[in-house]
């Protein structure tokens, strides 16, 4: 029997260094996988706190889109004031230049007259005269 123990002993020992060597391997897989797991919870709270820095940006980036959007519609009511104020002053320079017309027809019509008045007193006077 003591033959069966030396035959069996090195077999058993063969086994038992296998069985170690996966426990090994195993708990060495386990190590990777936690400081894997780890890494990715990491770059998970990463991910995480960027994706909150990009939504206040995002917000920040509204508000200021809400600000010029503001900005362009008081630009465009301020644009179209202006366009009316110009035709307007277009329309009294068109009206002040009729007015200006019709005061050199009254003054050629007046100097007309003012030449007739003259005439016509000197055609008395020369009556009075006679």
């Amino acid at each position: 029997m003591d033959d069966n123990k030396q035959q069996w002993s090195p077999a058993g020992l063969e086994v038992f260094s296998h069985l170690e060597d996966k426990i090994f391997q195993t708990i060495e897989e386990t190590k990777a996988i936690r400081k894997e797991n780890q890494a990715l919870r990491d770059e998970n709270s990463r991910l995480y706190e960027q994706s909150g820095e990009q939504t206040r940006e995002n917000e920040a980036l509204r508000g200021e889109i809400e600000k010029l959007t503001q900005i362009s519609m008081e630009y465009e009511k301020a644009r179209s004031e202006n366009y009316n104020l110009q035709q307007q002053i277009a329309d009294m320079r068109q009206s002040e230049t009729e007015t200006l017309e019709t005061l050199a027809q009254f003054e050629k019509e007046r100097e007309e007259l003012r030449d007739r008045a003259t005439n016509a007193l000197t055609l008395l006077a020369s009556l009075d005269i006679q």
